[in-house]
């Protein structure tokens, strides 16, 4: 019978899938016919990969002949199952001596034990299925290698498929898509809460772990041992820390503390681990009925991408805490439904699964999984069995108080200050209970029975506690309910435990909700006096889960006052619009997205409290570098600067101008930890995800200077390996820079240059090639390319600026695509690769070929002559000037043509040809674009310090200027001149033109010039009468926005000459504070001329620290007016006595500014 399960070919599929992919990786592209390979670079992705793999075993089983059909299906699947093994040991020297030719292939996978391996098969039918196997799977080889049409008709197929699946996980109006990334990072979080700093004893239990994932024998590891045995530290450990050519997706089973404990929530992020192998960037959850179809068919191609990978990588499924199924609350309900339940009956080649539980209860009687579990029993720690005693647990648990405290930190779900439980007890009827009292009982509690958690704010400790164990928990229920207990040890099953537990913490609930109420409607209502648990999103979870609520418990947790006071206490606006979030949204969720319209009058309320938050917090540009580079702002408050920006596209470019102002400040690596916080926030805006790549081929390019940083911040907190798997986890990459993370030797040593500037730069262009934009990734590609210029890489500049071409040659708009190898052939002649700066530059013009607008092909010729005139290439400048020339003269547009030929005239003086520049100049009759040529070649001169030439040029330039009738033009012509002459110390003729200069913005920048080329010729008193004289002139002038404009543009040129003397060794330093005073005195001056304080602000900030500061903590930093408060939440003054609160400074808290 002919198969009818591709799946049964899926060895041969995997094999073949990672044979293409070597070819590819080994760079022989002599080997492959056509593009097959730059074809092949689309099966880098898992997913790819795994499409791939499925469509060759499909391939297979449809080739297979019809006499063939008669063979049974086991004996097909031992066939793939020997040839498979074959194909993997095939090199690429023995494929290319084949000759491209199956026939020919044949005979040389027998001779690498293929011959054995048939012999050894138990009969003639399955020999004869050996037989057609392989000549299939060489025929299927030689065609992809010889085949371009083969090749392409298979990637179209993967293509296809892969396209088909990111529509259907993009479908983002459903219900709880979220980015890939973003799940796994609130997953790694929970690891590391489980993971102890330092685990002891436990070295054995890991080398069996990684023993058992390396060897090819037994798939299922069930580590079973009692509570408080040590179970979990020892998965955490081994889940952050797999060995590097593993798989490790993980889930921990908890209620409170870990992934979630039921079914959904595991296929969930287990589902989210396996799409990041397949390159998904979205994970949606999937309910029954098509949950349980959905994970199989995603482990299974999980499980083959790991397969197909260059370095095949075992994928295995990490489970703790099987015992705290929710299943096992209610195993006989109608909708009981376990974890395990998920998993296929047989699990895909490649699979392998570790448990830890109790070993009681004993596994679901609904798990499907045939697989033979090893069961190892952990021997217990003694540390964990340390931190929690159970002798002492009963010690403690026998006074009425203890118990109570136990049962209201178990039913609050969160934490409890000592105040908080006195409260509470009381309430509970312990009338005369004292806080004295209750901190008797916290003081003595042994181990891990009660943890502590800091709540303080303000820079004030203050503690709370909760519970440190499920143990606990369960000691607390045992004394609620003695009755419900025998003598011996006590159940293990969950089902037994949840109604007891409902049940006796019901009524310490209903107190708990009691007193936030109560809390809430004091008189002093929202403010220091109220307890930080009431602001929390526990005691928010708790409210809504109150079944008999008549709208009060809601009404309490969506207080506008609750909100203002969390801001006041965290000091962070963007922890406040994280909780609104978080909480509003958990309510709009509820009852099938149906709400109620008590609800409406509080989530408006709300609503108004956010915008207002959002209005105060809005992106002004320029305002995150002040920070960073006047007010000295910690990382941690430009951080919540950031992420109260409501706008993601905001968020963004804050980010990139924080980034960049750090990096300038000489601070970039305490900056650093802030990046992928950002990043994890925008995480689900896919229509941002290029443009968050370019900026970290920025961050990447520049990373260099910001480590060199080390030494000068005196910090090395920032683990940069940590840091580098942090930021490629939120851009869902991590898995395949895993190689060059491997480089990182010694995290330490990166501050005292221990690694080479390539290392990041070979990550920098790796994130640049993830970039799906042709002009994004070529222009990414470029920036590293000439990052690698700078440093001296040429080799690596060779190699990135091929990827560059490629990335431009894909650009469907022209000029776009010429702009983009212009940045090419600019990076290479950074590098002196003449060769290749021609050839770059030849496909540029052949490009520029297909550009219809004449204005714009000439536009791109001037910027590849640019390119060609710092590689020195001479004749190709001038053919590429005569090309310019020839488009510019169809350009109708005067303006536009002055431009064009402006750089035209520019590339060929660059180029050393200054007299075909000018002659270029003679060409245009018109003035003003003849002045414009005249003015580039003057800038060019400029730099070479040709003295007599530039006043020559200049003063024929100043001729032609005068004859222009566009007064703007011409002044800004004349003021270019005056900067020309400055620069080449013709200060005499600089003034001179100066004179002839009306406009008054223009004239008051050419003066700047002429002071400060007279203050660094020594000549300060000379300068100072210029400045003298322009003061004067403005006192004359008819508009007062002139007279502002020019005395703010004057007082920036005295803060330049005071930064010229104080580099100067010899200045005296009465010279610069002179100068200061001076540049004090214009501002001042524009101030009264009408000119608003944040005109020319970055002056006011050299000149007056302290007022620059003040001005922006008061007009831009202030806290927003709280919306007026209801009477409920009204908040009065507070006296004297209230000045210190409960849990830290009373009042005025300081913020985190």
């Amino acid at each position: 019978m002919k198969p009818k399960d591709p799946d049964t070919f899926i060895d041969i599929g995997v094999s073949i899938t990672r044979l293409l992919l070597i070819a590819s990786g080994q760079g022989t592209a002599a080997s492959l016919i056509g593009e097959g390979a730059g074809l092949l670079k689309n099966l880098r992705s898992g997913g790819q990969r795994a499409v791939s793999a499925e469509k060759i075993a499909a391939d297979v089983a449809a080739r297979l002949p019809r006499e063939s059909w008669d063979i049974s299906e086991a004996d097909w699947h031992a066939a793939a199952t020997h040839v498979a093994p074959l194909i993997d040991r095939l090199s690429e020297k023995d494929r290319l001596a084949a000759g491209y030719d199956g026939t020919a292939l044949r005979p040389v996978l027998l001779n690498l034990g293929g011959e054995e391996r048939r012999r050894k098969l138990a009969d003639e039918s399955a020999r004869r299925a050996f037989d057609w196997v392989l000549g299939v799977a060489c025929q299927h080889i030689t065609d992809c290698f010889t085949q371009e049409e083969a090749l392409a008709s298979l990637l179209k197929k993967v293509n296809e498929d892969c396209a088909r699946l990111q529509r259907i996980e993009r479908l983002l109006d459903r219900p709880g898509v979220q980015e890939t990334s973003v799940v796994i990072n609130d997953h790694i979080d929970v690891l590391r809460h489980l993971v102890p700093d330092a685990l002891v004893d436990r070295e054995q239990e890991l080398a069996d772990l990684e023993a058992f994932v390396r060897n090819s024998g037994g798939v299922w590891y069930a580590m079973e041992a009692d509570m408080v045995s040590g179970k979990t530290t020892v998965m955490a450990s081994f889940a952050l820390n797999p060995p590097d050519d593993v798989h490790v997706a993980s889930f921990f089973i908890r209620r409170i503390g870990g992934d979630g404990n039921d079914r959904g929530r595991f296929a969930f992020v287990m589902g989210a681990q396996l799409a990041k192998i397949l390159g998904h960037e979205y994970t949606e959850p999937v309910r029954d009925p098509a949950q349980c179809t959905e994970f199989r068919q995603l482990l299974r191609r999980a499980a083959t991408a790991s397969r197909s990978a260059t370095v095949p990588r075992t994928l295995v499924l990490l489970i703790d805490g099987i015992d705290e199924d929710s299943y096992f609350e209610n195993p006989d309900g109608a909708d009981a439904k376990s974890i395990l339940s998920l998993l296929p009956r047989r699990l895909p080649e490649g699979v392998k699964i570790i448990t830890a539980s109790r070993p009681n209860p004993r596994l679901p009687e609904d798990v499907l999984c045939d697989a033979n579990r090893r069961i190892v029993s952990l021997k217990p720690s003694p540390i964990a069995e340390k931190s929690i005693n159970r002798k002492d647990m009963k010690i403690f648990f026998k006074s009425d108080v203890a118990v109570d405290i136990g049962a209201f930190l178990a039913a609050c779900g969160g934490v409890l200050t000592m105040k908080d439980l006195r409260s509470l007890l009381t309430m509970r009827g312990h009338q005369r209970i004292r806080t004295w009292d209750v901190r008797e009982y916290v003081d003595r509690s042994p181990g891990r029975i009660l943890t502590p958690v800091d709540v303080g704010f303000g820079g004030q400790e203050f503690l709370a506690y909760r519970l440190g164990h499920d143990v606990v928990t369960r000691a607390v229920i045992r004394e609620l309910d003695p009755d419900s207990f025998g003598e011996g040890d006590e159940p293990e099953d969950e089902r037994w435990w949840a109604p007891i537990r409902e049940k006796e913490l019901a009524p310490y609930r209903a107190i708990i909700r009691n007193w936030v109420k109560e809390c809430a409607s004091a008189s002093g209502g929202w403010g220091k006096s109220t307890p930080s648990y009431v602001l929390s999103g526990a005691c928010f979870d708790l409210m809504l889960n109150d079944k008999r609520d008549d709208g009060s418990s809601i009404r309490v947790v969506l207080d506008q006052g609750r909100y203002n006071e969390m801001r006041r206490r965290s000091g962070r606006k963007s922890y406040v619009l994280r909780m609104i979030d978080r909480e509003c949204f958990t309510i709009l969720d509820m009852n099938h997205r149906e709400l109620l319209e008590d609800a409406m009058t509080p989530l408006f309320g709300i609503a108004e409290l956010r915008s207002l938050l959002v209005r105060k917090s809005a992106y002004v540009p320029g305002l995150p570098g002040l920070h960073i580079s006047h007010f000295d702002a910690t990382p941690d408050v430009v951080l919540d600067i950031i992420l109260s920006i409501d706008e993601p596209k905001s968020r963004l470019d804050a980010l990139r101008e924080t980034m960049e102002a750090a990096i300038d400040s000489g601070c970039g690596y305490a900056f650093l930890p802030i990046l992928p916080v950002v990043l994890e926030s925008l995480g689900f805006y896919r229509d941002l995800r290029d443009r968050v790549l370019r900026l970290l081929v920025d961050v990447f390019v520049r990373i260099d200077s910001a480590v060199s940083d080390l030494k000068a911040d005196g910090n090395g907190s920032v683990n940069l390996r940590d840091w580098f798997s942090e930021v490629l986890v939120c851009i869902n990459a991590e898995d395949g820079l895993s190689r060059l993370l491997s480089s990182f030797e010694n995290v330490d040593g990166l501050g005292k240059g221990a690694h080479s500037i390539s290392l990041f730069l070979l990550i920098a262009e790796d994130v640049a090639e993830r970039i799906k934009g042709s002009w994004a990734r070529a222009w990414a590609l470029v920036r590293v390319a000439g990052a690698l210029a700078r440093a001296g890489e040429v080799n690596e500049v060779r190699r990135v600026a091929e990827s560059a071409v490629s990335a431009a040659d894909q650009i469907k708009d022209f000029r776009e695509r010429t702009w983009a190898l212009v940045g090419v052939a600019g990076a290479l002649a950074r590098a002196g690769e003449v060769n290749m700066v021609r050839r770059v530059a030849e496909s540029a013009m052949s490009a520029t070929e297909q550009v219809k607008d004449p204005q714009g092909r000439a536009r791109v010729l001037v910027g590849v002559a640019g390119a060609l005139a710092r590689a020195g290439e001479v004749s190709m400048v001038r053919r590429v000037a005569e090309s310019a020339m020839s488009a510019t003269e169809q350009v109708k547009d005067p303006q536009g043509r002055a431009r064009v030929l402006v750089g035209v005239a520019g590339a060929l003086a660059r180029a050393g040809q200054i007299d075909e520049a000018l002659d270029m100049a003679e060409r245009v009759k018109d003035p003003q674009g003849r002045m414009r040529v005249l003015m580039g070649v003057v800038g060019v001169l400029a730099q070479t310090g040709e003295t007599s030439r530039i006043r020559r040029v200049a003063e024929d330039a100043v001729n032609t200027a005068v004859r222009v009738e566009e007064s703007k033009e011409r002044t800004q012509a004349l003021a270019g001149v005056v900067k020309a002459l400055a620069r080449a110390d013709a200060i005499d003729e600089a003034r001179e033109i100066v004179t002839m200069i009306n406009e008054p913005s223009s004239r008051s920048r050419a003066q700047s010039v002429v002071i400060n080329t007279l203050v660094r010729k020594g000549s300060s008193n000379e300068a100072v009468d210029v400045l003298y004289v322009a003061i004067a002139e403005v006192e004359g002038f008819v508009s007062r926005q002139d007279a502002a404009d020019c005395c703010a543009t004057l007082a920036a040129a005295c803060v330049d000459a005071a930064d010229l003397l104080a580099d100067s060794a010899d200045a005296e330093p009465a010279g610069r504070d002179r100068w200061l005073g001076l540049a004090r005195s214009a501002l001042a001056r524009s101030w009264l001329y009408g000119a608003p304080v944040w005109n020319r602000f970055d002056v006011l900030l050299r000149v007056a620290p302290d007022l620059a500061t003040r001005l922006v903590e008061e007009r831009l930093l202030a806290e927003p007016e709280p919306e007026p408060a209801s009477p409920a939440s009204s908040v009065d003054p507070a006296s004297p006595e209230e000045l210190e609160g409960p849990e830290g400074p009373g009042g005025g808290a300081a913020s985190s500014r």
